[in-house]
């Protein structure tokens, strides 16, 4: 039987492997609910503190942005960290 920190791990990287394969990162910024939502479905878990500790988790391994868009906090699965092109504009006068 394993203990529940070997578990945790396993999970979380059958859940980044699984993102990955996905291309999750071009879906953008969600809210917790999406992540949530397909952590159920690849690990066939339903505890929501288990689900939730094993975000907290993908957050600490620095795989998940976090950023704060219209007083709602959204993530955004990031395992290569990439970085968003800055936007600049060219003023004719």
């Amino acid at each position: 039987m394993r203990n529940k920190s070997e578990t945790k791990k396993q999970n979380v990287k059958l859940i980044i492997l699984y993102l990955k394969y996905r291309n999750s990162y071009n879906a953008g910024f969600q809210k917790y609910q999406y992540f949530k939502s397909l952590m159920r479905y690849i690990t066939d878990i339903n505890d929501n503190t288990f689900i939730r500790r094993l975000f907290d988790e993908m957050m600490l391994n620095g795989v998940m942005e976090r950023k704060l868009i219209i007083g709602s906090v959204r993530y955004r699965f990031n395992p290569y960290h990439k970085t968003d092109p800055v936007p600049y504009n060219i003023n004719f006068i």
